[in-house]
């Protein structure tokens, strides 16, 4: 397998990745918002909108898997260019919406899960075969830092350009990303054919290279098991969080939307800012240990952001907290990245990413629909500790399940 030597920033289809990376993920914040929110002012249903978001969970966990499992059986350069060139073309009917004629968006919604769910692995994927492992931490951080800036540019970028200019203007504005992104990776040099055949990991008997071939690859490494659970995990406990928020400042801090807006806005630029610091120094930290640290930090700030109002319940200070989290929070998905990378077989990534896609998926429609049944009938502030001691649970089970069986091994070669 072929990968750039020296620094990671001269490394050229690194800063391609990169750069795609960016610019797909502004598109997704783009839709994310555009989307739902035209739905929402159109027609007025709370239920229509959510099931734009719904909708794309539900594909994650029924053809997560199947799409890693054609990203480990293509080339990973071609399957890239191919889902954005694809999911360009998937905006289309996005110009037949009107007030009366609502369906072409969930349409759009489900082709863009779908085609998700072959992208994300095969941009998972991808990275290792570009970038050399000791270079890893650093390269995810730079991709974390490239997500927060993407969120903080896609998030305002959807709602202007759906007030303004209506979905056709979200059609031009997200195609453009995808044709960029395909562009991009054109020119990446980097080997990228599949490896399924190059030493019989990841086939099944008769060398194919299917989802349960996936499974039982992945389920003789250890690690990934735990991999799975404390990612799975940590996706119910974050779902939890955006209507648990929007209470606690409405009802605790007599705050307002402006008021939920700026509070969250702080954690991407926590987030920027940790990511430099964890790519500086991320080279030198085992990425089991950055994964297992930065969970049990989160539930930490998290514990002290919801009991500190017995004390305080100043706007600076909850601004400065949720900024802080930024750096476990980043610190985490950096860690966790690394983990699956290093550990897992790269004749399997793909896999993984979807198996992810499903577990997580499901673990968030857990945890949303776990706090609307509950969100009237219990405490905010109760559930908010419930979600802090969550994330530490999540750190626990990543020393349990990876790092205590793994342990020197993290470096290196998977445990069987």
């Amino acid at each position: 397998m072929h990968q750039m030597s020296g620094s990671l920033w001269r490394n050229r289809d690194f800063l391609l990745v990169l750069g795609g990376g960016l610019v797909n993920n502004v598109g997704d914040w783009l839709l994310a918002v555009a989307l739902p929110a035209f739905v929402y002012i159109e027609t007025g249903s709370g239920r229509a909108t959510a099931t734009i978001v719904v909708t794309e969970l539900v594909i994650g966990i029924v053809f997560g898997p199947y799409g890693g499992s054609l990203a480990d059986r293509w080339d990973l350069r071609r399957t890239i260019i191919a889902t954005n060139l694809a999911q360009a073309a998937g905006m289309l009917p996005l110009l037949a919406v009107t007030r009366d004629r609502i369906w072409p968006a969930f349409v759009v919604a489900a082709i863009q899960g779908l085609l998700a769910q072959v992208n994300n692995p095969a941009s998972f994927a991808i990275v290792p075969r570009i970038v050399p492992a000791h270079q890893l931490v650093t390269a995810n951080s730079a991709n974390s830092a490239a997500s927060s800036i993407a969120r903080l540019i896609g998030s305002p970028l959807g709602g202007i350009a759906v007030a303004l200019g209506g979905l056709g203007t979200v059609v031009v504005i997200d195609a453009i990303t995808f044709l960029t992104v395909a562009a991009a990776t054109t020119l990446v040099r980097t080997p990228t054919a599949s490896l399924a055949d190059d030493d019989g990991e990841g086939t099944d008997e008769s060398g194919g290279v299917g989802v349960r071939a996936g499974v039982r690859e992945i389920r003789r490494h250890a690690g990934l098991t735990g991999y799975l659970g404390a990612e799975t995990l940590a996706s119910l406990t974050f779902a939890m969080f955006p209507v648990l928020f929007i209470a606690f400042v409405v009802d605790v801090l007599d705050g307002d939307e402006a008021t939920v807006g700026i509070i969250r806005g702080m954690a991407a630029f926590g987030g920027i800012a940790a990511a430099v610091i964890v790519g500086r120094l991320g080279n030198r930290a085992n990425p089991m240990h950055l994964m297992m640290w930065g969970y049990i930090g989160l539930g930490a700030v998290a514990l002290v952001f919801v009991n500190i109002t017995a004390f305080t319940t100043a706007l600076w200070v909850f601004l400065l907290l949720f900024a802080l989290s930024g750096l476990p929070n980043m610190t985490s998905a950096v860690g966790a990245t690394t983990t699956a990378q290093r550990l897992c077989p790269p004749a399997a990534l793909g896999r993984l990413r979807g198996l992810l896609s499903a577990s997580t998926s499901a673990g968030a429609i857990v945890g949303s629909i776990g706090v609307g049944l509950l969100i009237d009938y219990v405490d905010v502030k109760v559930m908010l500790n419930a979600q802090g001691i969550l994330y530490i649970l999540c750190g626990v089970v990543t020393y349990v399940a990876i790092v205590r069986r793994l342990g020197q091994q993290s470096e290196g070669t998977p445990a069987p």
